[in-house]
């Protein structure tokens, strides 16, 4: 799957590989198949303390503000055929 934190370039995480991603003030991008012939799964386990929010939401405001903090993009190129 396509893994992606702020502050980190997208990375591919491999069938059985483990990953983890901080709690607090990082927004997480993308966790997304990049296989094109079949699906992918995994597993979540969240903690929390108690009495905080679990996930935030970020509206489009702040991911405007917070844009010099994602890694850039990989470029893609369209080929015409």
């Amino acid at each position: 799957m396509i893994f992606e934190l702020e502050g980190e370039p997208e990375r591919v995480i491999r069938a059985g590989e483990a990953f983890w991603e901080p709690g607090g003030d990082v927004i997480h991008y993308q966790a997304a198949n990049n296989l094109a012939d079949r699906w992918s799964r995994f597993l979540v386990v969240m903690l929390c303390a108690p009495g905080q929010e679990m996930l935030v939401y970020v509206d489009d405001e702040e991911l405007e503000q917070r844009r010099d903090r994602r890694a850039p993009r990989p470029a893609f190129e369209e080929t015409v055929s």
